[in-house]
């Protein structure tokens, strides 16, 4: 163990275990009597099993003993951030916004798109997991929608909800992003941009989450149907049908 180094970069990215969970974590290696999984090093970095290791050392009397490592070789700094990234951990799991920013230090080419046009969107990410006006904290729901409906529609999910809410903390909660951008999907082409963001700003987007929660349905289903009741408003000519 004591030949085992820690990549500093990536340790500052894995959150320090609870106390409760390094109770149960040193539980666990002294019920087993060994280590079920054992540690994934490249050039005698850990890159999965950080914690573990600390564990092991504590449950031998903080003594230095061998420990059972699958070891990577032939691998460039990008790779040790690429597997850094798709570990799935031993003691711990990594947030959506770690995962996204070691992807970055590999210069995954999706990650560093995606971001981009996030960016160029006028938000940004919250890495380290606080919310904050013009950023967007729920990281894999904003990740899947760019993936389900592609690069122009999440873009413009995302300046429409800008225009409206001006960067409000709670118009970048998953559910709010979810039901704009399955509205724009749904009607497009059917509904008035500028109608929309007018509309939208007349409302909190807390107040559509909360009369989601009221609803069934999907989350992207209960709280497009909250946009399309704000849509319609009390207007005749510009109401829209409700769809599925």
């Amino acid at each position: 163990m004591s030949q085992l180094k820690i990549d500093p970069e990536f340790q500052s990215k894995i959150p320090p275990l609870q106390f409760e969970e390094e109770q149960q974590l040193e539980q666990n290696i002294i019920a087993e009597g060994r280590l079920l999984n054992p540690i994934i090093t490249w050039n005698g970095y850990i890159l999965d099993g950080q914690n573990t290791v600390e564990a092991r050392r504590t449950c031998n009397g903080g003594m230095e003993l061998p420990i059972r490592c699958k070891v990577f070789y032939g691998l460039t700094k990008e790779d040790e951030a690429t597997l850094f990234a798709i570990q799935t951990g031993n003691a711990t799991c990594l947030t959506a916004g770690e995962r996204l920013r070691a992807n970055l230090v590999a210069e995954n080419p999706d990650a560093l798109y995606f971001v981009g046009i996030t960016s160029n969107a006028g938000v940004e990410f919250a890495y380290d997991g606080i919310r904050a006006p013009w950023k967007i904290y729920c990281i894999e729901t904003a990740y899947e929608l760019y993936k389900q409906y592609g690069c122009e529609r999440y873009v413009e999910m995302l300046r429409i909800i800008n225009e409206a809410w001006k960067g409000n903390v709670d118009a970048y909660l998953a559910g709010v992003i979810r039901g704009v951008a399955r509205f724009i999907s749904v009607y497009e082409g059917e509904y008035s941009r500028e109608r929309l963001v007018q509309q939208l700003a007349r409302t909190h987007p807390k107040t559509i989450t909360q009369l989601a929660q009221k609803d069934t349905g999907s989350s992207a289903n209960r709280h497009m149907r909250q946009i399309l009741r704000i849509y319609n408003g009390a207007s005749r000519e510009m109401s829209l049908p409700l769809k599925n």
